[in-house]
């Protein structure tokens, strides 16, 4: 199969009927004042070395050298071979808690910033596999469909917050249930879910759902990002105004980060509960060699050709062509530099 690597170039060809153009009107212009200056017969005993034709020539070899320096430019390819690539990777959800427990500031510059901010870095480290992205409160949604469009995760979990779901309060239960449905079927014994959370569940089915969800070939990862400590929750009001998340009397609700709820849910899924208090990096990195150990599953397939460049066969030609063009115009030079003397 025949292609150009850079056909963009071609572009540069259509200056040659221009180029041309030029060339005849300066050549006119030139052809007038030589004829105001002297009749023929006396100009060729004026000038006895001039050759008529030299300018021809040269603009002739520098003509035909464009068009080989274009094609050299483009770049064209022949296929040499086909080459088939088969991807090996998992299903990986990332489930992000976006209740409002997440707004607590009590690590800066708060738990959902430092979530997101984790979370984008483990969709770097986990390059090569499927990746979801689940929002969880008290219900939950699949925003990111199972997908190598890392871009498309990665936006989708920057603009993760408490907003995009009306309903709060947290069940981590219902979190692993609805994860389990993104699943594609025949993916047992290869899939991951990732909770991270700070840890609060107003419903308390969450090892048992984390069992269940294991039992059917699921693995289960949690990180817990926020402090035991009471914290307050802030929030920015449509006016502008800032507040805190209130309780029913109107007092101001402090929430508390539950790391053994998390433990749990990691024990009874099969995997690890980390906390998320350092090195989002280095994090990142120990849960990848955690998944990496999950058996891998074969993805589609991918067809690759290689090819082999041929610019040579047009660049030879043009260099030939200019150092022609090149020693014709030294030697004209030459012989203008002889007639001033």
């Amino acid at each position: 199969m025949f292609r150009l690597e850079n056909p963009e170039y071609l572009w540069i060809l259509l200056a040659l009927p221009v180029l041309a153009a030029l060339f005849f009107w300066y050549w006119n212009r030139r052809r007038v004042a030589l004829e105001k200056f002297a009749d023929r017969e006396l100009l060729d005993h004026l000038a006895p070395g001039m050759n008529r034709r030299l300018p021809w020539t040269k603009f002739s070899l520098l003509l035909l050298a464009i068009p080989f320096l274009v094609l050299a430019m483009a770049n064209p390819q022949w296929a040499a071979e086909r080459q088939e690539i088969k991807r090996r990777g998992i299903d990986v959800v990332i489930g992000l808690d976006v209740s409002n427990s997440m707004l607590a500031e009590d690590v800066q510059p708060s738990r959902m910033e430092r979530a997101r901010y984790f979370a984008s870095t483990l969709v770097d480290e986990l390059v090569g596999n499927n990746i979801g992205v689940e929002l969880f409160t008290c219900t939950s949604l699949m925003q990111a469909p199972l997908t190598t469009d890392y871009a498309f995760v990665k936006s989708v979990i920057s603009a993760a917050g408490p907003y995009q779901i009306s309903a709060q309060g947290t069940n981590l239960g219902e979190a692993i249930a609805r994860a389990e449905e993104a699943y594609e079927e025949g993916s047992a014994n290869h899939r991951a879910l990732i909770l991270i959370s700070d840890g609060e569940d107003h419903d308390g089915s969450a090892a048992a759902a984390a069992s269940a969800a294991h039992d059917e070939g699921l693995m289960i990862y949690t990180v817990g990002v926020g402090k035991q400590e009471g914290s307050f929750m802030p929030l920015t009001l449509t006016n502008g105004r800032k507040d805190y998340v209130r309780e029913t009397g109107g007092g101001p609700a402090t929430t508390n980060a539950d790391p053994a709820t998390l433990e749990a849910i990691a024990t009874s899924g099969g995997g690890q509960y980390y906390p998320l208090s350092g090195d989002s990096k280095a994090l990142a990195t120990a849960i990848r060699a955690k998944v990496d150990r999950i058996e891998k599953q074969e993805f589609e397939s991918q067809s690759f050709s290689t090819y082999d460049s041929y610019f040579y066969w047009f660049l030879a030609p043009a260099i030939v062509l200019l150092l022609i063009e090149f020693m014709l115009s030294r030697k004209d030079l030459r012989k203008a530099a002889e007639f001033e003397v």
